[in-house]
């Protein structure tokens, strides 16, 4: 890619832009955005049929993508109801959602003429203006238009929020020649079709991993015998918050419900909690201990990782569970890859405690936990295996996280004019 750097810069509602360009609004490109309407539909597993109608979720828009898959099938009586099928070229925008969400949008590539909008979802008409809709694309997943969409959002609940048509077309953003706006596009686009690539291969992988777990934990079972993770293991419970007179108290870090996730432990932010000294080594947790959750999303339920020692001591939160298997008997690797497969996961969510989107275990339950015991050697094996498929899964959200990184530098640097873009010459197009 080449470009030159901009001279001076304006200021502007939205930052820094090149004073080549002149400002305008959305609305210069936009002449309308369209609403679909509220209809009937069922959820399936795999969206439309041939000859059914679908209409979109919330969730067809995100990050500037238009997942078309996100869609629900509505009921035959409403199908005369529909309105505002999807359009390729277009912009779909969603009017209503939770605060973070609000005004999330995503560029659409190709006519989906059995696809609607449902009423919280907008598209886009472009007006006459020459001038590149997926370039526009990209204005919408600027933190600056996002920053003036979420200053814009209305609503008395804290968990939906609204924009209206107004706050949209008045959006700042800057009427860049057409020449330029296709460059950048492109050169965007191709960020995000290496974007594309990489979640195509972590979905495979995951697919991967999913199938080889199923299979381990399925093959030759009948001559395993099965135990109480009690018989094998100890269940250690935490450090409450919030306890009074406490006896020469010191700070220690420990480690809560946020830090523990699905496979890894998030050490970002690591809080402190004040003990008596005399209890540190009853909360400590040690290398090896097999960290969990009593509760959490229905599909992360049970799951957590293995604490390697990355911060000594360190102790461990009352809502989170410290397994301590016995090693001669049990590989701490082993009964994380075994909570976390479909085995497991039907178990917890048997015994679980639930709410409407939530569900939790206690310790009971999780000393009761039955654990397929093959030879340590055989535990071992499996945990190698799993092992191989969880790095192959970072190192491609590693690549991601890279891509990411760039696409953000780039849509800072090249959408604002901080950057111009080098046109191709007609002899060089010819």
């Amino acid at each position: 890619m080449s470009q030159g750097v901009s001279g001076s810069l304006q200021d502007t509602p939205i930052g820094a832009v090149t004073s080549d360009w002149e400002m305008g609004v959305i609305g210069d490109f936009v002449t309308a955005l369209q609403a679909g309407v509220s209809v009937n539909a069922v959820e399936t597993d795999s969206g439309c049929a041939e000859g059914e109608i679908g209409v979109l979720k919330s969730s067809a828009v995100l990050q500037g993508r238009f997942y078309a898959s996100q869609h629900k099938v509505v009921v035959s009586d409403d199908i005369g109801r529909v309105a505002t099928s999807v359009v390729a070229d277009r912009i779909i925008i969603s009017r209503m959602n939770t605060p973070a969400l609000v005004g999330e949008s995503g560029y659409v590539t190709k006519d989906e003429p059995n696809l609607f909008l449902p009423d919280r979802l907008w598209q886009t008409e472009p007006s006459d203006l020459p001038h590149s809709q997926r370039w526009l694309s990209y204005w919408l997943q600027h933190p600056g238009i996002r920053r003036l969409i979420a200053a814009g959002a209305t609503g008395t609940s804290n968990s939906m929020k609204n924009i209206s048509k107004e706050t949209v077309l008045s959006l700042p953003v800057p009427r860049t020649p057409l020449p330029e706006q296709q460059k950048i596009a492109n050169i965007l686009t191709a960020v995000d079709e290496k974007l594309d690539v990489v979640d195509r291969q972590i979905e495979a992988t995951q697919a991967l991993k999913q199938g080889l777990m199923q299979a381990l934990f399925s093959q030759s079972v009948v001559d395993w015998p099965t135990v109480s993770l009690q018989e094998v293991a100890e269940i250690r419970t935490g450090v409450a918050k919030g306890k009074k007179g406490l006896k020469e108290p010191i700070e220690m870090p420990y480690l809560r419900v946020a830090n523990v996730q699905d496979g890894h432990i998030d050490l970002t932010e690591v809080k402190t909690i004040a003990v008596e000294a005399t209890q540190v080594e009853r909360y400590a947790i040690q290398p090896g201990d097999v960290l969990m959750t009593e509760g959490g999303d229905f599909d992360k339920l049970g799951r957590g990782d293995v604490w390697e020692g990355q911060i000594s001591p360190c102790l461990h939160q009352n809502h989170v569970f410290a397994v301590r298997p016995v090693p001669s008997k049990l590989n701490s690797y082993y009964l994380a890859a075994l909570a976390a497969s479909d085995y497991g996961r039907q178990y917890f969510l048997s015994c679980a405690k639930r709410t409407t989107n939530l569900a939790s275990i206690n310790s009971s339950q999780l000393k009761a936990f039955p654990v397929l015991l093959p030879p340590l050697d055989e535990q071992v094996r499996i945990a190698d295996i799993v092992a191989a498929s969880n790095a192959r899964i970072e190192i491609l959200s590693t690549k991601k996280a890279h891509y990411q990184t760039l696409k953000r530098g780039l849509m800072q640097k090249l959408l604002t004019g901080e950057w111009r873009v080098k046109l191709d010459s007609p002899s060089s197009r010819g």
